[in-house]
């Protein structure tokens, strides 16, 4: 591991065109992408320090100075034992940049660190750095992508073992029990939401102890935690016959995710290919059943760009990564999604996750 020079030369130059002189990394999502360093925020504090114009630097408590050298590959480190504290190596660490323009994580960087800043080196001017990395994490390389697509793989394995055990007269955890057995086999960690009913009207709810009924919509959200990156894959389906308007309302949800899932490209905005899937949920009739966002980025996280909503008009490019996952919920019948991880190419759009999106009761 060590940092990543094409990553690290891409941040400074947004860094630079963004009027900022020096990015501070704290233990992270972040500090992992630009080095492979796994590291989590302690009392302890620890700043990596990236100047635009200069080699990095590291303030690091004495007891991972070894480990975030060899890491990182950094050089200059400064390090503090627990008695003296950081304020010494930080005044050292950024002595001739008090006058800098800082970019920091505002999403991650605690009130720890930037009062220690200031108490090191006085008041400084900290901007957010965070959309700068979110716009350089949105596009993946081949690594990444290959990685990805292992971890969908596995959502795959473990939705269609999901789907399998749904049946009238088991619980919604047993069927969750299933898909954790087919994840730990694959050595992989994973949140798993199987939920029936009246219950599946609740985009956001969870596994509980509620036993299936016949006749029930149920769907199953699996995001997949595998060697640092995610898949995030939701299925529907029914415990025997369905009624009449939950298997239209299935139909429905089907053919938007479809059009967002193959006519997405490169160009479209975030905005666009919502479009694609609210609109043919709207002209059926149900736009108010379609309560969320069609999809989000996804990565090193579960969530992050670029989003697939209203609003967004950024550009989409080669390389990104994101969920399309329309729904209706409707309290009366219960809820449909269907959602899966795409990826988009030179000339249009791939699908990470693929298992099988028909009926399967």
């Amino acid at each position: 591991m060590m940092l990543n020079q094409e990553r690290s030369a891409n941040i400074k130059k947004a860094a630079y065109d963004n009027g900022i002189d020096c990015i501070l990394l704290i233990p992270g999502i972040n500090l992992f992408y630009m080095s492979g360093l796994q590291m989590d925020p302690s009392e302890r504090i620890t700043l990596i320090v990236v100047p635009v114009d200069a080699e990095p630097a590291a303030v690091v408590p004495l007891l991972e100075a070894e480990r975030v050298a060899s890491a990182t590959g950094i050089k200059n480190i400064f390090s503090y034992g627990d008695e003296q504290g950081p304020v010494s190596s930080i005044q050292t660490a950024l002595s001739r940049r008090r006058k800098y323009v800082y970019g920091v994580e505002f999403r991650y960087m605690r009130l720890l660190e930037s009062k220690m800043l200031e108490q090191s080196i006085g008041p400084v001017e900290l901007r957010d750095s965070g959309p700068l990395f979110a716009r350089l994490r949105a596009r993946k390389d081949n690594d990444e992508l290959a990685i990805m697509e292992r971890a969908a793989h596995i959502a795959d394995e473990a939705v269609a073992a999901g789907i399998s055990a749904v049946r009238p007269d088991v619980s919604e955890r047993s069927v969750a029990d299933i898909i954790e057995e087919i994840i730990k086999r694959h050595r992989a960690e994973a949140g798993i939401a199987v939920v029936s009913g009246a219950r599946s009207a609740v985009p956001h709810a969870h596994t509980s102890d509620k036993i299936i009924e016949r006749g029930d919509a149920v769907w199953i959200d699996i995001v997949v935690h595998h060697e640092s990156y995610v898949a995030d894959i939701t299925r529907s389906c029914f415990a025997g016959k369905p009624d009449q308007d939950l298997l239209k309302i299935y139909e429905i949800v089907l053919e938007a995710q479809e059009r967002g899932r193959t006519i997405a490209k490169p160009g479209m905005t975030g905005e666009q290919v919502d479009a694609l899937c609210r609109d043919y949920i709207i002209e059926a009739g149900y736009g108010d059943h379609f309560i969320h966002r069609t999809g989000h980025g996804i990565g090193l996280e579960v969530h992050e760009e670029p989003y697939i909503v209203k609003g967004n008009h950024n550009e989409l490019e080669p390389g990104m990564t994101f969920t399309v996952e329309p729904g209706i919920y409707s309290a009366q019948k219960g809820g449909i999604r269907i959602e899966d991880d795409v990826v988009l190419t030179m000339d249009g759009v791939g699908s990470l996750t693929n298992a099988r999106r028909d009926l399967v009761h």
